[in-house]
């Protein structure tokens, strides 16, 4: 099962975001500046790690937020049509850099990286073509993506809080092990999205 990261308008989540009246523009703002203070948290240092999670918790709901909102806006300007890709791309360095810091192998942070950057460069150009609709749901997606680094992180604020000396081995062996993870489901995912969208291309 993958995690869409949508938010039905009708449900109680749905209602609540729609009933704030937010702009698009200020959810994608509220996300990237949440995400840019996970690397903070991480050069801090111990228990301060935990702090990540309900940052990225943040970005989840205001990436939650902008689809929803931006779903039923009938004034979305350009400049949050640009800018909303690049502040999600901002908000995954963040992540990667965190990750990096805490002790991910550099090559290991640079694939995934080109991996996601390729996955979505992928899905944006098969909607120029006109594939906007592609039917399913990729092991690429950026709720995954999320999932992944909370998961990581959230093991190394444990282990910061109760690791004693071992701190420093036993983090960088989550983080290795969420990076791994994290390529693995990026080059899955556009794999995926690769052999839909040339089956879907094929007759051209």
């Amino acid at each position: 099962m993958y995690f869409s990261g949508r938010v039905p308008a009708d449900s109680l989540v749905g209602r609540v975001i729609l009933s704030t009246r937010f702009q698009p523009g200020a959810v994608v703002g509220v996300g990237l500046t949440a995400s840019l203070f996970i690397p903070v948290c991480v050069v801090t240092g111990g228990p301060v790690v935990l702090i990540a999670l309900p940052l990225l918790a943040i970005t989840a709901l205001a990436d939650a937020s902008y689809m929803l909102l931006a779903a039923r806006s009938t004034s979305l300007s350009r400049r949050v049509l640009v800018l909303e890709p690049l502040a999600a791309r901002l908000s995954e360095g963040a992540w990667l850099l965190a990750l990096w810091l805490l002790g991910a192998p550099g090559w290991a942070v640079a694939v995934t990286g080109a991996l996601c950057w390729m996955y979505v460069l992928t899905r944006m150009r098969a909607r120029q073509v006109g594939l906007n609709d592609l039917g399913m749901t990729t092991m690429g997606e950026r709720s995954v993506r999320e999932v992944v680094v909370a998961l990581g992180l959230g093991a190394c604020g444990v282990i910061a809080v109760a690791g004693g000396g071992q701190y420093a081995e036993w983090t960088e062996g989550v983080v290795t092990i969420a990076i791994t993870a994290w390529m693995l489901l990026a080059a899955l995912g556009l794999l995926q999205l690769v052999i839909v969208v040339g089956a879907a291309l094929r007759n051209d």
